[in-house]
């Protein structure tokens, strides 16, 4: 079996991301910074495009590193043609493939050495806990017990969340030289003030396909120059993307749109849509993106996951309006270059 060959299995997104920079960072150690990167999802890959990538040399580079996400999806054929292609890999290319099961097709799962093989499971209450203790002492401060239980139930089950609330209001707390402990109201006051603008208050403009107006909101989030903005902002975008397609899926299947709110899920977690001005987001966003659109927004949205927390907060700005032009007038799919001034 291949070394040129990963499977990163299970819930716990923060940590899987941090494997991929590992590997990611021993690739270019090992062959140089200008690592060619692509990723895939099932749906994009059904003629083989993945296996175009890996077996084709690139001309600007030494090595490429090829993610194929959502591997829980993958088909019996390509199931298949993944067995065999890790049955016989190349040597120019790293595949990554990743799910947030704990098991996908045995063909795979039997492709890949066990050593390469990796399970992040979802922290526990107390690992949670204990991690955001760890995470501040290593910044030099201290937290309170209900400071820590807020955070917990302000963010979602996975360290990447966590860590950049905490490396955030960190930041915050050592510029400021309080001399204390945080404790809980400080964490309420800190986190809702920050969230003012966010990616839950841009998307109702986005739902709507106001690009002028999402734009506003942009320069608004981003106002204070952070990447970690970027990087929260992004992981909102697409968790509400994935919330509207399991929506429009629902439809799809016969469902009434008051059903599919109530059905509304995010990666299998039921995130059911009960308030009525969010039920009026979401319909104006089921008339503006078909099903088609919002797998392309989503593929679109992942990529530039890992583009922003690449980039510095000097590009952050111009990637986001472009990312939003993508979305709003080209319902994900690849454009051309245009004027931010010709908007209609």
């Amino acid at each position: 079996m291949s070394a040129r060959t990963y499977l990163l299995l299970g819930p716990e997104t923060g940590a899987k991301e941090q494997e991929l920079k590992d590997i990611r960072a021993q690739l270019r150690t090992e062959f140089g910074p200008e690592i060619e990167l692509s990723r895939f999802y099932p749906f994009e890959t059904e003629n083989g495009e993945i296996f175009t990538v890996l077996n084709n040399n690139s001309l600007f580079s030494d090595h490429r590193l090829v993610i194929l996400s959502q591997a829980e999806a993958v088909s019996a054929s390509l199931a298949t043609s993944l067995a065999e292609y890790l049955a016989h890999p190349v040597d120019t290319a790293t595949l990554v493939i990743i799910s947030s099961e704990l098991f996908i097709s045995a063909k795979i799962m039997k492709g890949v050495s066990k050593q390469n093989t990796k399970t992040f499971y979802d922290l526990l209450e107390n690992q949670k806990a204990d991690w955001i203790r760890n995470h501040f002492r290593k910044m030099g401060l201290s937290i309170k017990a209900d400071a820590v239980e807020l955070l917990i139930e302000l963010t979602e089950d996975n360290t990447q969340e966590l860590r950049t609330i905490c490396n955030q209001l960190g930041l915050f707390w050592q510029i400021s030289d309080k001399g204390r402990p945080i404790d809980e109201d400080d964490v309420e006051t800190y986190v809702f003030h920050s969230r003012q603008e966010d990616a839950f208050t841009l998307f109702p403009s986005i739902a709507r396909g106001d690009l002028k107006k999402s734009l506003s909101s942009l320069h608004v989030i981003l106002g204070s120059g952070d990447s970690q903005t970027a990087i929260l902002l992004v992981s909102g975008l697409l968790w509400q993307f994935r919330r509207l397609l399991s929506i429009q899926e629902e439809r799809e299947t016969g469902a009434s749109e008051s059903e599919a709110f109530t059905k509304a899920q995010v990666q299998l977690k039921s995130c059911p849509i009960r308030k009525p001005k969010d039920k009026g987001t979401y319909h104006a966003a089921l008339m503006q993106y078909e099903s088609a659109d919002l797998r392309r927004i989503i593929a679109l949205l992942a990529e530039a996951d890992i583009q922003v927390k690449e980039s510095g907060s000097e590009l952050a700005t111009l990637m986001l309006e472009r990312l939003l032009y993508r979305i709003i007038k080209g319902k994900g799919k690849a454009m051309h270059e245009a004027s931010f001034a010709t908007f209609g």
